[in-house]
């Protein structure tokens, strides 16, 4: 979660049978099938997830599109109306599975154009899905409606859109993980420097279209976790990979983009880990003890807290 503000402040449960709206003009509520859990913030007793998974073991998570996104502009009666910030804690409340998820976006829910408070804008966003089967799901609205991918390789970031990252892969073939063998120049044999000469080419910047491969190639590249533990130890190198420090990102506004936190999620033992700006230990929260919980819990991130476990 990269931003210009603190985002990594709660980690909010929210139980089965807990309604909630689901935007911010309409007293319409909707009813937590699934109990599920975040980042994010409770907004007038409704909750906004950044990313989350729930107890089937559906994961999401929403990432800033601007420029791409577009919004109904009207609310829709015959639909679920939903902000585009609680378009993740709608669905994990709602759907069991990827199919379930896709089903929603295709016959039940209404993305509205509705501006969230704290930043006061509209805020453009996508999404990415995933379970137990390891399929994503990436659902972009666009001016010509909310385009469903699944057949996409599992990786995601900003603009532009989804296809135009895949198809900027094409770019970067030669790239690989072995190493180059020595060749023939003129009356010289010339040798790579060190290790790494495959890689050689694959972009460095914080641009969406340079993070995009950076991970597609980590992806692709990297061994095999044995279990889950080695799995989130993965996921944290090759998300440090594309992580923004203080000071490198400056916007047009003169605000510092930067990693606020990282999330990791198993959708087998239904984990959600994190790691902050300003504490690099990765926590755990497990979503099974709390399942029998009827109300919201929120658990406070402390970013500079040595924490391993909360509770």
């Amino acid at each position: 979660m990269d931003f210009t503000i603190e985002m990594a402040e709660e980690v909010i449960f929210v139980p089965r049978g807990k309604s909630f709206k689901t935007n911010y003009t309409s007293a319409a509520k909707i009813t937590a099938k699934y109990a599920n859990m975040g980042i994010g913030q409770l907004n007038d007793h409704a909750p906004i997830l950044f990313d989350g998974l729930n107890e089937k073991g559906l994961m999401g998570a929403t990432l800033y599109f601007p420029r791409y996104a577009h919004y109904s502009q009207k609310m829709m009666p015959e639909r679920t109306n939903v902000s585009p910030d609680k378009v993740i804690a709608t669905v994990l409340a709602t759907a069991a599975n990827l199919t379930e998820a896709a089903t929603l976006f295709k016959n039940s829910l209404n993305i509205v154009a509705q501006e969230n408070a704290t930043i006061g804008t509209v805020p453009p966003l996508h999404y990415i899905f995933s379970d137990q089967s390891g399929a994503s799901l990436i659902v972009e609205p666009r001016a010509d409606g909310v385009q469903l991918i699944e057949d996409s390789i599992g990786v995601m970031t900003n603009s532009p859109d989804y296809r135009w990252h895949e198809n900027n892969l094409r770019n970067y073939l030669t790239v690989t993980a072995q190493q180059h063998a020595p060749v023939k120049f003129l009356n010289k044999t010339l040798f790579p420097f060190s290790q790494g000469s495959g890689t050689f080419g694959l972009p460095g910047d914080y641009t969406p279209p340079a993070r995009f491969i950076r991970v597609a190639f980590l992806k692709n590249a990297a061994t095999q976790a044995a279990n889950e533990i080695a799995g989130i130890s993965l996921l944290h190198h090759i998300l440090e990979a594309v992580s923004i420090p203080q000071g490198a990102v400056v916007t047009e506004r003169g605000t510092q983009d930067y990693t606020c936190y990282t999330a990791y999620m198993c959708a087998e033992s239904l984990s959600f880990y994190f790691s902050t700006y300003f504490n690099q230990r990765i926590n755990k929260i497990s979503l099974a003890p709390l399942l029998l919980e009827k109300d919201y819990k929120i658990f406070k991130i402390n970013n500079h807290e040595d924490l391993h476990e909360l509770n």
